[in-house]
């Protein structure tokens, strides 16, 4: 059995992708697994019995030469290709214990280390213990007191050394993966769409009374032209009113922006800027954490795509990038909504 860890040229991911053979149960069916890594997996195989999005319990299996190791975790569906011929999962909140024992039977199957019962029996078993020694004629009960006490303060010290070591191996792992491994949103903001409203025609601008949720058809303002005439423009979409770009009463050319509309039918997301080379690393599904200022802790999302053309370099989504500033705009859906106030907030965005 000889695994293989393979990186995908195309579109490269957060996770290194490993060709080991393992096998996943999922509502009682046996899958073989083809591509996994430690966020997720992809299967060849068709599924009819979940859905993308859903979360759901599955079993992963490990095949060693003459025994199983099986893993519970819960996962989510993250697509399924449209003529049903492969689809993909991630995982779901791996306990610390759980990554521990990912890690363990990955580096024992790269190594070599362990493949039979046997070999788990024998490392188990290994004796780490210093030889007792035989006591000498006309031993002293406080003697050997004493020698118990040193035998406890060293192995006190050696447990020190040990978590301090740990935590020394749990720093520098943090900050490689830090360096090396997570990818960071070099300007990020709230964003739903978006929609400018133009004067048809030269004139005075003069808004009209509306209510706060505009439906498509209601009148927003009023364009008085040049000669007598009254001409309405009229909301496009179930939205909000957000600014006037020309101040009332002032005069506006044909084309020019007046007013700027908010989309109030659609989610707020988050769309975020990332160098190109680090956002063909991305893809869709992929975790993303989110840091709103003032608030506590982060919030999690999940990239809903990635965008590399060129028109969509700027955060606004009108306007193309400097020619020396090739970069991505990635946008995120966040697992928890958020709040109305929150538009246009600048944000933080890492995906570990």
């Amino acid at each position: 059995m000889q695994p293989q860890v393979v990186h995908e040229a195309e579109v490269h991911r957060q996770h290194i992708r490993l060709k080991i053979p393992i096998s996943v149960e999922i509502d009682g069916t046996a899958f073989t697994v083809d591509d996994w890594s430690m966020g997720g997996f992809g299967i060849m195989s068709e599924m009819t019995s979940r859905q993308p999005g859903e979360r759901f319990p599955v079993k992963l299996m490990f095949p060693f030469e003459d025994f199983d190791v099986t893993l519970r975790l819960d996962c989510q569906m993250v697509y399924i290709l449209e003529d049903n011929t492969r689809f993909g999962c991630r995982f779901l909140g791996l306990s610390q214990g759980q990554l521990a024992l990912f890690r363990y039977l990955v580096d024992a199957y790269l190594s070599g280390e362990i493949v039979s019962g046997g070999d788990i029996l024998a490392i188990a078993g290994r004796d780490n213990s210093a030889t007792v020694r035989e006591r000498m004629a006309g031993f002293n009960p406080y003697a050997e007191e004493e020698t118990a006490g040193r035998r406890v303060r060293r192995i006190v010290g050696y447990g020190a050394l040990a978590l301090a070591g740990i935590g020394l191996i749990a720093l520098v792992g943090l900050g490689v993966q830090e360096r090396f491994f997570t990818v960071r949103a070099e300007t990020a903001q709230i964003h739903t769409p978006m929609y400018r409203l133009r004067s048809p025609a030269p004139g005075i601008m003069t808004p009209l009374n509306m209510p706060t949720l505009l439906a498509p058809g209601t009148p927003v303002a009023r364009i008085e032209t040049t000669d007598g005439r009254f001409l309405r423009i009229e909301s496009p979409c179930d939205c909000v009113h957000g600014e006037w770009l020309v101040a009332p009463g002032q005069f506006a050319d044909q084309g020019e922006e007046i007013a700027l509309l908010v989309a109030a039918d659609q989610p707020l997301l988050v769309r975020a800027r990332v160098a190109f080379d680090q956002a063909r690393q991305l893809s869709e599904g992929d975790l993303a954490l989110i840091d709103v200022p003032g608030r506590d802790g982060q919030m999690r999302g999940q990239v809903e795509r990635v965008d590399f053309s060129t028109t969509f370099g700027r955060l606004d989504g009108t306007s193309t990038i400097e020619p020396d500033r090739r970069s991505a705009v990635v946008v995120i859906r966040p697992d928890q909504p958020f709040e109305f106030e929150d538009l246009g907030s600048m944000v933080d965005v890492s995906f570990p």
